[in-house]
This record gives structure tokens, C-alpha cells and sequence, in this order.
């Protein structure tokens, strides 16, 4: 079945957090090199204030891109999986794939920003650890409704 009624107000929940995360992705991707500085070196700022400098500034944005991109992974991997129950982690991690590709492609139109393929391996990475991490929450919550189901 195309879409499990059971299954419909998450599928529809986790369609609607991936358009989110991809406009995200798509309207940091749109600012200028020098306004995506400032606004990693506010937030470096922030961090430094309350943890102190444990942290360089180009690490901040490596690990901004590797977390958007987990947000993204998790997040179609929950939609597949509520909408077709596939567990075949290919139906997710190809498609943020070709989104992180098509990111890095648009940053290179934007002003003082590029193209840099070492990026889209860190956004690979992330994807697939938020794949990764749906997948375990699934794999724990089975477990515990099979435990469950046993003791009653």
C-alpha cells in the first residue's frame, strides 16, 4: 500500500520537516560569503562565551554543514519509511545526495562562495549518519515493542 493510514500524520510530519530542512539548507546556501561568515563567526562567538575556544572557525562550518545535512538524512529516511515502509537505506541517502550536489553547484553562482567537492563528502556523511540514526531509533523501538508483546 502506497500510503498506510497508521502511518499517514508521520509520513505527512516528515514530508514537511524535509521541505524544511532543504529551505533551510537552500537559503544558507544563498547568502554571501561574507554574510555566511558573519553569521558562523556570531554563532563561533556564542560558543566561545559559554564553552570557551575549543573550536576553529572553519571546523564550525565543516560541522554546520555535516549537521544540516544529518537533519536532512534523518528526516527523508523517516518520511520513506512512513510513506512506502522500505527500510533500504538507498531510497534516502541517493536523493539527499543529489540535494547536497545541487547545493554545492549553487553556491557556486553566489558571491564569494564555491564549489568544493571535499563539502559534499562531509555532507555524505552526514546524511548517512542521520540515516543511520532513524534507522537505530527504529531498530530500539522494534525491540521494545517485540519485548513487550512477549511479557504480555
Amino acid at each position: 500500500m502506497f500510503l498506510l493510514k497508521k502511518n499517514k500524520p508521520l509520513a505527512v510530519v516528515f514530508w514537511l520537516l524535509t521541505a524544511a530542512v532543504m529551505y533551510v539548507i537552500f537559503m544558507f546556501s544563498a547568502a554571501t560569503g561574507s554574510e555566511s561568515q558573519q553569521v558562523s563567526q556570531n554563532l563561533l562567538g556564542i560558543i566561545v562565551e559559554f564553552i570557551g575556544q575549543f573550536i576553529s572557525h572553519n571546523t564550525l562550518r565543516k560541522f554546520a554543514h555535516f549537521t544540516e545535512f544529518a537533519a536532512l538524512g534523518f528526516c527523508v529516511t523517516g518520511a520513506v519509511h512512513f510513506t512506502f515502509e522500505k527500510r533500504d537505506f538507498r531510497l534516502s541517502f541517493f536523493p539527499c545526495l543529489l540535494y547536497a550536489v545541487s547545493d554545492e553547484i549553487h553556491q557556486y553562482f553566489v558571491p564569494e562562495r564555491a564549489c568544493r567537492v571535499f563539502d559534499m563528502f562531509i555532507d555524505s556523511c552526514g546524511i548517512a549518519t542521520g540515516i543511520g540514526i532513524f534507522m537505530l531509533i527504529v531498530f530500539i523501538i522494534k525491540k521494545i515493542s517485540n519485548k513487550n508483546r512477549l511479557a504480555d
